[in-house]
């Protein structure tokens, strides 16, 4: 029979194995895609499929600094873009888009390396007083716009 001492070694022993095995992950702030706007608007929306917009986005807190870069994927068009930020935001600049189907991917990484958890944005193309919203671009002559709306489950 053992004693309660040395089995309590035992016991405090195992734990710094069993507790150095899971790898704890935190969730790192996204960026936030704050605007969009239109180079060049063709003279309707409605009859474009593919533009060029620009996005506007907001480093996250704690990611701000020099050599922190911003990413921009669209998965349909499968382009990738990147930026360097300006302290705390950033401006990705002709980024093609399908209106139909499209899937704005973006993240940042600081300087160290550090990744921020990325997040989804959908351009869409919307009309009248939906227009005055900040996540959208200025109205074409028909009064349409394009706005960014946040994937809630992914694209």
């Amino acid at each position: 029979m053992r004693s309660p001492a040395r089995t309590i070694a035992l016991i405090l022993a195992l734990v710094p194995v069993v507790a150095g095995c899971r790898d704890y992950e935190f969730l790192a702030p996204a960026p936030n895609l704050r605007g969009i706007t239109i180079p060049l608007p063709p003279p309707s929306f409605a009859d474009e499929v593919l533009i060029h917009i620009d996005l506007e986005g907001t480093v996250p807190m704690g990611f701000e600094g020099a050599g922190t870069q911003a990413f921009v994927f669209e998965k349909a068009t499968q382009r990738g873009y990147f930026v360097l930020t300006d302290e705390s935001s950033y401006t990705v600049y002709d980024v093609l888009v399908d209106l139909d189907d499209n899937c704005i991917e973006t993240w940042v990484v600081t300087g160290e390396g550090e990744e921020s958890t990325l997040i989804d944005y959908k351009a869409v193309l919307l009309e009248g007083d939906a227009c005055s919203d900040d996540a959208c671009s200025a109205p074409d002559q028909l009064g349409a716009c394009v706005c960014l709306e946040k994937w809630q489950a992914g694209c």
